[in-house]
């Protein structure tokens, strides 16, 4: 019987770790369109004005998840200049998600 619960207790373990990487894919492309949508005007991409755009618009739609303050601040230091790049680079807006892989394919 101890045998038959550590084994269910195992398989309940890795199929929780099995699925995380498909929450933090759809969490990342959520935050990638929130990047693009707020770098998209030429006007606005000075980093530091990006940036701060980002982290107010992030907070905005995802204050209610626990920790979402975070995750916005650790994925907008992380990506933020990528996003920027290819936007500067001519990628369409609605492109540029999918480019990085932060969106699936269609």
């Amino acid at each position: 019987m101890k045998t038959l619960f550590c084994l269910l207790a195992l398989v309940a373990v890795a199929a929780s770790f099995a699925a995380l990487p498909q929450q933090d894919s759809a969490m990342n492309c959520l935050l990638c369109e929130v990047a693009v949508r707020v770098a998209e005007n030429p006007a606005d991409r000075e980093a530091h004005t990006v940036e701060d755009k980002f982290n107010a618009e992030c907070k905005k739609e995802f204050g209610a998840i626990p920790f979402a303050e975070k995750e916005c601040e650790k994925y907008g230091d992380a990506k933020l200049d990528a996003i920027i790049n290819e936007l500067e680079g001519g990628t369409a807006p609605e492109d540029v998600c999918r480019k990085l892989k932060e969106c699936p394919e269609n």
